[in-house]
This record gives structure tokens, C-alpha cells and sequence, in this order.
């Protein structure tokens, strides 16, 4: 629910004499933008919401001028941000989703000075066989999806078994365990 247009424009007027006022202004109009615009998209990943929300509202604190308050109420305003936001965070997931390359098609590319071999499979590696191997089943999981390509934060959290939680705790898991895999790949490819 979102507060009235009076307190929404008084901290406004407040981050703009005090930019240090922005947490205030962030709990205030954040949880009822990100509500809102939930409601207008109710098909689209609640994390992409969460994005465009947060990213509205961080614009405002960083230019706090760009709001004209004889226009419209700034409850609308942020709405219309939100909205161009989400539009674009979809266009760009629209684009890599296009533009992705099936694993089936790629070839695997070597670096000058090394010797290709035809057929070379994970397999052949068994230092990176082992690492993987030796992974929790959960990182066994987030591995096989980051082998797959997938970069949606909530099919990583449905994974792990972590669906239940609030969106922005599902992505610092989500991002916890990739690095996790990642560094277990790298110290295995260094022989460490």
C-alpha cells in the first residue's frame, strides 16, 4: 500500500536538500513500487520485478532533480520508471535468450600453443572430473545448469531447494554457491 502522495513528495524534498536521506526514501517507496508493479505484471519473474523496482528508485536517489512534482505525483512517476525499466531488463533477456548458441554446436576453441585433440571430451580431464565429482549434490546441480547455460536465478533456487525464500536472499544463495562451483573448477584446472 502505497503512503500518501504527501509523505512520498516530503521525502522527496528531503532527498533533495540531504542525498544521505536516501535510505529513508528507499524504505518508504521501494516494498509499494515493487507491490505495484507485480500487480501490473503478474506473469514475469518476481526477481526481474525486484530489478526494475530497485532500479527505479536507485535513478530517483541519483538524480533526484529529474522528478518535476507540478507533472505528476511522484508515486506515478516512479511507476513509469519502473515499467520502462522492466521493459528493458526483459528486452535484454529477450536478446541472450535469442542469440544463444546451442552447447551441441559449439567447438571447443584452444588457446595458441595448444595441442587440439579431436574428440576431447570432459572426460578427458579427470582433475576436472574429480572436482565435480566431488561436489556436494547441490553444486553438482548448479554445475549441470551452468553447463546447460541457464542464468535464471529462480530455476538455480529451485535447485538448491531455496524457492521459498525472499528474492533477494534466492540471488545471494544463487551467487554463493555459482562462485563455490567456480572456484572448486579453477583450483582443479590449476592442478591445486
Amino acid at each position: 500500500m502505497w503512503p500518501s502522495d504527501d509523505e512520498i513528495h516530503d521525502a522527496w524534498r528531503r532527498l533533495v536538500a540531504d542525498p544521505d536521506t536516501g535510505t529513508a526514501f528507499v524504505a518508504l517507496v521501494l516494498p509499494p513500487l515493487e507491490a505495484a508493479l507485480g500487480r501490473l505484471f503478474p506473469r514475469v519473474d518476481p526477481h526481474r520485478v525486484a530489478e526494475a523496482a530497485d532500479d527505479a528508485v536507485l535513478s530517483i536517489i541519483r538524480r533526484a532533480t529529474a522528478f518535476d512534482p507540478g507533472r505528476s505525483p511522484l508515486r506515478k512517476f516512479l511507476l513509469l520508471v519502473a515499467r520502462r525499466d522492466l521493459s528493458n531488463i526483459l528486452k535484454a533477456d529477450g536478446r541472450h535468450h535469442r542469440e544463444r548458441i546451442p552447447w551441441a554446436t559449439v567447438e571447443l576453441t584452444h588457446p595458441a600453443g595448444n595441442e587440439s585433440t579431436d574428440g576431447e571430451t570432459f572426460a578427458d580431464h579427470p582433475e576436472l572430473l574429480a572436482a565435480v565429482e566431488g561436489m556436494s549434490p547441490d553444486d553438482q546441480r548448479v554445475f549441470e545448469l551452468m553447463r546447460d547455460g541457464e542464468r535464471d536465478t529462480p530455476v538455480f533456487a529451485a535447485a538448491l531447494g531455496i524457492a521459498h525464500l525472499p528474492a533477494d536472499e534466492q540471488a545471494a544463495e544463487v551467487k554463493r554457491a555459482k562462485d563455490r562451483v567456480m572456484a572448486r573448477l579453477k583450483r582443479a584446472g590449476r592442478g591445486q
